[in-house]
């Protein structure tokens, strides 16, 4: 069991340099440290430290809604922002072979069956920065209960017969019920076949509020950029179209420094090698903290640690500079930092 656990481990570290070494060909949107003002969540989530993040009113409201199979594992993910003001909300299809990390990377697909209820919403918010207010999970018995509910017979037996979920829970969605009561009826209907991370109540207005988007079409179809990972069947997003991608369409919902359920960490190879990074990963991972790989970039001399100029992004610090073996006071304190922290590995890490 142990020599199985040693080689699960490599292969997870495997699969990180992978995913860095293919970041190693894009100009990483996050390695420049820009990114437009986002409106703090209303969430309750906890922040990354533990401590509650203060909610104030979203101009942009997200809803990650995910169909799975009889085996538990996904095979639909669809994120929805509401429109606000003059600007149209977006939907966007997520690949259930998309690695995301959990901290550790695992794809899509599988973060379906887990007793965390969490882990799919808390593993796309890592991944792409964004803010996901609720997830709404719905089984086989409950999408069918979803089409037979918001359609006509006729469409709905053709979109049971149907593999293209995007089309027709899409379609559902416009065809909603308007009406608070009647929404909240159609839910419970669905029964312990559809799970939500928020109250019934809550679930409704936002729904309610899609599908007002949705029949005035303003729910833009958006494609993630995503590129083939070398090893295996998974796909890994393109960081700096992504980002952009993001920024365009999400940027009222985006994360905070300190908002994320952990710390994530941008880690970034500045001259340290492949063992030397598949080792502060997991430094990094053991000590509590998401890692997203970013784009190699110019070799450095040492290593360098940089968090935003908060108080909470200084703990955030004080933990990475613990977990990797370096002093607290070469922890620098930046402005614009998108991520809650910044590392730039060099050639002078050494594992603890």
């Amino acid at each position: 069991m142990e020599a199985q656990s040693h080689r699960r481990r490599w292969m997870v570290l495997g699969v990180v340099v992978v995913v860095v070494a293919i970041g190693a060909v894009l100009s990483s949107a996050l390695t420049q440290g820009g990114t437009p003002a986002a409106v703090p969540s209303a969430s309750a989530t906890p922040s990354a430290s533990g401590a509650p993040v203060k909610p104030s009113p979203k101009a942009q409201r997200t809803l990650l809604l995910q169909v799975r199979d009889d085996d538990r594992r996904i095979i639909y993910s669809n994120l929805l922002a509401t429109s606000y003001g003059a600007i149209e909300g977006a939907r966007m299809s997520l690949p259930s072979d998309l690695l995301v990390p959990v901290p550790a990377w695992t794809t899509l697909r599988f973060t379906g069956d887990a007793n965390d209820t969490l882990q799919s919403q808390h593993a796309v918010e890592q991944l792409l920065g964004v803010d996901v207010d609720i997830s709404l999970v719905l089984d086989r018995l409950a999408l069918t209960g979803l089409y037979d509910a918001t359609l006509e017979p006729a469409l709905a037996a053709k979109a049971k017969a149907s593999t293209d979920i995007d089309t027709w829970i899409n379609r559902a969605l416009a065809n909603f019920p308007a009406q608070t009561e009647d929404a909240g009826q159609l839910l419970l209907s669905l029964g312990h076949m559809a799970r939500s991370s928020a109250s019934n109540a809550d679930l409704v207005d936002l729904l309610i509020a899609l599908r007002k988007d949705a029949r005035a079409e303003l729910l833009t179809p958006v494609k993630l950029p995503v590129q083939p990972v070398r090893a295996g069947a998974a796909i890994s997003v393109e960081r700096a179209a992504a980002d952009a991608t993001m920024q365009q369409h999400f940027a009222r919902t985006m994360l905070t420094p300190g908002q994320a359920s952990t710390p994530r960490v941008l880690l970034v190879p500045a001259g340290a090698s492949a063992t030397q990074l598949a080792q502060a990963t997991q430094a990094l991972l053991d000590a509590g903290m998401t890692v997203i790989p970013g784009a190699v970039g110019a070799p450095l001399e040492a290593t360098r640690i940089s968090v935003p100029d908060t108080l909470l992004s200084a703990r955030i610090g004080t933990q990475i500079a613990n977990a990797l073996g370096f002093l607290t006071e070469e922890v620098k304190h930046v402005a614009g930092n998108p991520v809650d922290a910044r590392v730039l590995l060099g050639p002078d890490y050494s594992p603890l």
